[in-house]
């Protein structure tokens, strides 16, 4: 299968995410995909594309790098312009997408620790699922807290072992985030865009995708009903919805659901680790979790970081790469 990685900066973590990954599933790898976004961090010590070129040396052209001519950044696509190539491709994955010639793809962040082998366990429990992986961000939705599912619907609160079986009408979808308001738990504010949308079509929630992270995809059965071959946003999309956009492969997931397809929740806490929202809210925890990283590569791929160090002029690589 072919992998497909979106890389914003984090070289450090990028490399240990795609190195772990070969060690670890390398068997089950055919191409691997990066998408460079275009810029990188001020606080970097080595270039965020010297994985590319590090990977090229090693497994020749099935390393495939691509940098959009435009950056979308967290914002939905325009779809007036999903017809122009190059303004598609700025969406997530997308080259990869559409170019791969693999029957499955793998998609992950570019700060996840392959910890064993997470696509040979993907492969084996996929059977008809369109996508395997963590399903839902349920820790930002209404469905998942049971004080409001009793009082709107009479059940328990949904997760993603029973996601097909908790399915809402569009009024209580609604007076599940009214609800939700009046008692201060938290939600996105996704039913000021209900409208044309969610109206239409209730399920699955807002909330809902498989968690791109770290998730595999069957490519013959989405690629064909997704844009630019169908009507389907690509999986790696947003879509406004209000003030905000429906999270990256919400859309893809309502989508596929529409069409009669169906995921499957897989907990992978044993096969990885991801580094949730390290790196980009402060400087200090970007460089923190990018001297983590370091750490792990200087352990795990001391090739690598010999390498690495001669593209720097055989400086150090960071605090713990003080040789004295």
């Amino acid at each position: 299968m072919d992998v497909a990685m979106n890389i914003f900066a984090k070289p450090y973590q990028t490399a240990l995410s795609v190195l772990s990954l070969l060690k670890h599933s390398g068997r089950h790898v055919g191409s691997v995909w990066l998408q460079f976004e275009p810029y990188g961090s001020q606080y970097d010590i080595v270039s965020p594309y010297a994985i590319a070129q590090y990977l090229s040396g090693k497994i020749g052209d099935r390393c495939r790098v691509f940098q959009p001519e435009y950056w979308l950044d967290l914002n939905a696509a325009d779809p007036a312009r999903l017809h122009e190539d190059a303004y598609r491709y700025g969406i997530r994955y997308q080259y990869a997408f559409e170019h791969s010639t693999s029957r499955r793809l793998f998609l992950m962040h570019n700060d996840v620790l392959i910890l064993q082998d997470v696509l040979g366990f993907m492969l084996d429990q996929m059977g008809e699922a369109v996508a395997v992986g963590h399903l839902g961000q349920c820790w930002n939705c209404p469905a998942h807290v049971e004080i409001l599912t009793r009082e709107v619907m009479g059940c328990g609160p949904c997760d993603p072992l029973n996601y097909m079986n908790f399915q809402p009408d569009f009024d209580q979808l609604q007076q599940l985030y009214t609800l939700a308001q009046q008692k201060g738990i938290f939600a996105r504010p996704y039913d000021q865009g209900f409208t044309g949308i969610f109206d239409q079509q209730s399920w699955p929630l807002p909330e809902c995708r498989v968690n791109e992270w770290a998730c595999l995809l069957d490519l013959e059965a989405s690629r064909p009903v997704c844009v630019p071959n169908g009507p389907v946003l690509p999986p790696g999309a947003y879509r406004q919805c209000g003030p905000v956009c429906l999270d990256i492969g919400v859309e893809w997931f309502r989508g596929m659901h529409a069409l009669g397809r169906f995921a499957r929740h897989l907990d992978l806490s044993r096969h990885l680790k991801h580094w949730v929202g390290t790196g980009k809210v402060t400087a200090r925890r970007y460089a923190l979790a990018e001297e983590n990283a370091l750490k792990i590569l200087l352990a795990n791929f001391p090739d690598y970081c010999d390498w690495l160090r001669g593209t720097i002029g055989n400086k150090s690589l960071g605090v713990s790469d003080i040789r004295i």
